[in-house]
Formats: structure tokens, sequence, C-alpha cells
């Protein structure tokens, strides 16, 4: 039954994602600063700063990137918004982060969406606008 329920998740991963089983690899460098989003595997993606054609997500003993499937996104001038998806033994976990780029500060991961509304209201100074959809970019 484990497997059986491991092979339910992996789909619904990839159901609730957009991706497919012969997903390409990309990098998206239209995040402010030199951030970046960095497509892997159909599993696996790394955010973080492009610095030397590789993809940091730590700086001076700073974390200031991730390693998460990142299922759609919002950016400003800024900030960059994230919104997460990861497979648990009970479900599908969403998981937030903000990143100011400026600052190179990382905040997150919050495991409830108002959690997030919340710290963006706090420290985000400019609209992120929609989400943008990662299975869209190419």
């Amino acid at each position: 039954m484990g497997k059986l329920k491991s092979v339910i998740l992996l789909f619904t991963l990839f159901v609730l994602t957009g991706c497919s089983l012969f997903a390409h690899t990309w990098i998206y460098k239209e995040l402010p600063n030199d951030y970046a989003i960095q497509k892997k595997s159909d599993t696996k993606m790394i955010i973080g700063k492009y610095i030397d054609g590789t993809i940091e997500i730590e700086k001076d003993g700073k974390r200031i990137g991730f390693k998460e499937y990142v299922s759609e996104f919002q950016k400003g001038e800024r900030y960059v918004g994230f919104k997460c998806v990861k497979s648990a033994d009970e479900g599908i976990n969403m998981l937030f982060y903000i990143i100011d780029t400026e600052e190179d500060d990382l905040y997150g991961p919050y495991s409830i969406e108002s959690t997030y509304q919340a710290v963006k209201e706090k420290i985000v100074s400019e609209d992120l606008g929609e989400w943008i959809k990662t299975s869209t970019i190419e």
C-alpha cells in the first residue's frame, strides 16, 4: 500500500504543477538583482542569485535562496514571492517564500498562505502583481 500511495502522490504533484514526465530544464533570469529560478528536473528547482554562471543559495554564510519546487511566483522591482509545492507523507504541502533581492534577505518558508500575506504586507513596499505559473516558462 505504501508504494501505491507514493505513486498517487507523485502523480498528484505532476498534475498540480502542470509538469509532464518529459519536462526539460531551464533557467529564468528575469527576476530583479540577478536572482533566478533554475528548473533541474520535474520535481527540483533552485532559487537564488545568479553568480558566475551558477545559482547560489548562500552568500557569506547567509541563506539567500532555497531548493523547492516553485509552482508560481510574483515579482516586483525589489521583492519576489514564491509559492512552492512539496510532497509529504500525508499529501501535498504548499510553502511560501519572499526574497528581498536588494538586501539578499530570505523570508520563509511559511506553510500558511495567510501568514505569507501578512508578512508580505509588513515588509514588501511594492505591488508584486499576479502569480506567474512556472509551467508556462520554456
